[in-house]
């Protein structure tokens, strides 16, 4: 990996760090008010950030391009480039709703970087930290894309990008600003809409390319890491690294969506009064193949809808699950634990407090800029 010429590597911990945040983002996700079981703790772990700082991009405006749109007689087409959707079986209805904007799109790629937000849950667009979309990023969207869409330069896209860590002007560069991986959906239709995506991403690969990062918030979390279960197992990539990021990464526990049981494991760290945890999953059952792969899910395990069980999931080692976790790396797979809302977790700038946003925005966004610093 190629770092960008005169960026200095930040030794600066969040103690030591200022910043004056600005601007709008909204999330999406009520409060949870369980209160703790008797005799459990409010913390079980000791403070885990140590993220460095690292400089906010640029904010860019791009269009985010429907993979099926409807023509000027209202039929459904498959837009130039997006074909794989269509081919995956998902029906034009369920993939008309999929906007991605390609930011990036250089003819040698020795890198692909695809980040998504979060699944909309009502009327206005779904804000996000990871794309840097706004909550009205839809406003000018008709049949066939979204012309005006802009992405905020304090997102982990336009961060990245700007440092320049993947080789600049050899790095596709893809954000999808709605996935459609609705967490209702059955498990087929989530299938197919995974198929499209990874036969996509994989229509992208060049002789040239030699690593893959995925980053998600909340349900993109999952579609990252489902999709990064495709990659993994396909053969043809042996020789290509996997990098992904899951923020509070959101899978279907009844339908044991990349594996996640019914066992609640116990955010350690919640705040009183809360019951924050997340649903079980062995991961090592789900990525047999490990070489060249790398994950990190910070999570912090609100439920989503109250009484839904809608909730992150939450990797663990040996037979059974703990009660209550730790913060876990296994070398190729690293978690922690943190206090903070779902949807402060997909969007740190201005869903928590103001004076709890740098510290949020260390044990989110920066956390897992840290720890990608640390493998390239």
């Amino acid at each position: 990996m190629v770092h960008a010429a005169g960026f200095p590597r930040r030794m600066t911990r969040w103690a030591g760090l200022a910043l004056l945040l600005g601007g709008t983002l909204t999330g999406c996700a009520p409060p949870e008010t369980e209160a703790l079981l008797p005799g459990e703790p409010e913390a079980a772990l000791d403070s885990q950030s140590q993220a460095l700082s690292y400089p906010n991009g640029s904010s860019r405006t791009v269009v985010s391009r429907r993979v099926v749109y409807k023509d000027a007689s209202g039929a459904y087409q498959p837009a130039p480039g997006f074909e794989q959707f269509r081919a995956a079986g998902a029906s034009d209805s369920t993939l008309h709703t999929i906007r991605i904007a390609q930011v990036e799109a250089p003819s040698v790629r020795e890198a692909l970087v695809f980040m998504t937000a979060g699944q909309k849950i009502s009327s206005s667009g779904h804000s996000s930290g990871v794309t840097g979309q706004s909550s009205n990023w839809d406003a000018t969207c008709d049949s066939v894309s979204c012309p005006n869409v802009l992405l905020d330069g304090r997102s982990l896209a336009m961060k990245l990008n700007a440092l320049g860590w993947f080789p600049p002007g050899r790095t596709q560069l893809s954000v999808v600003n709605d996935n459609n991986f609705d967490h209702l959906f059955d498990s087929d239709t989530k299938q197919r809409i995974v198929n499209g995506f990874a036969k996509w991403l994989q229509a992208q690969v060049r002789p040239e390319t030699r690593s893959i990062y995925l980053a998600g918030s909340s349900r993109g979390g999952c579609l990252v890491m489902r999709m990064a279960q495709a990659l993994r197992a396909n053969t043809a990539l042996d020789g290509i690294e996997i990098y992904v990021s899951s923020f509070d990464g959101v899978c279907r526990n009844s339908q044991g969506e990349l594996g996640t049981q019914d066992t609640k494991i116990n955010n350690p760290v919640r705040p009183w009064g809360t019951f924050y945890g997340a649903w079980a999953t062995d991961l090592s059952a789900q990525f047999p193949r490990r070489a060249r792969l790398h994950l990190y899910q910070v999570v912090g395990g609100q439920e989503v809808v109250p009484a839904a069980g809608i909730r992150a999931f939450s990797g663990y080692s040996g037979t059974t699950p703990p009660s209550t976790g730790t913060n876990l790396d296994w070398g190729w797979y690293k978690q922690t634990w943190v206090k903070w809302q779902h949807k402060e977790i997909g969007n740190p700038y201005t869903d928590p407090s103001a004076s709890d946003q740098p510290l949020a925005v260390s044990e989110t966004i920066d956390a897992q800029l840290t720890w990608l610093d640390g493998l390239l």
